[in-house]
């Protein structure tokens, strides 16, 4: 079952440097492989949440006349590490970033350990942390 999962996660490491970035908007930056629009705020780097405040706010998020945003998923979030990087692990267009944790929406047993999982930008690491921490947030949406 290791075995299993460590395939799994090398596969997706190395499908997940294939996105595709590009700067959409002064507020935007879309991934034209996934059609995501990926927020890129102040508020990126400037602001930490806890899990549930970080849910609130992207759900509230209004940005470029655009609404329905989302707090990513694991997945979602993590395609925008780019592995051939370090400090931050992610691309250049990305303008606001902080090397730092930032929460995605997968929550760790199904919330009974009160834990999600935070990708790092520093390293492109990922680890669960308990949800009443406050990481960094970007949101996501997907575009039509």
């Amino acid at each position: 079952m290791k075995k299993l999962n460590i395939f799994i996660l090398s596969l997706f490491i190395a499908l997940s440097v294939n996105a595709d970035i590009v700067k959409n908007s002064a507020n935007t930056i879309k991934d034209t492989k996934t059609n995501y629009l990926w927020q890129d705020t102040k508020d990126v780097l400037t602001t930490k949440r806890s899990f549930k405040d970080a849910v609130g706010y992207c759900k509230n998020l209004e940005l470029d006349g655009y609404k329905s945003w989302e707090l990513p998923g694991f997945t979602e979030l993590f395609s925008i590490v780019n592995t051939k990087m370090y400090n931050p692990t992610i691309s250049e267009n990305f303008k606001f970033v902080v090397s730092d944790n930032y929460w995605s929406s997968k929550m760790f047993g199904h919330a009974s350990s009160h834990e999600a999982f935070v990708v790092n930008f520093l390293s492109g690491a990922f680890n669960r942390e308990k949800m009443d921490k406050v990481f960094y947030v970007r949101c996501y949406k997907k575009s039509s």
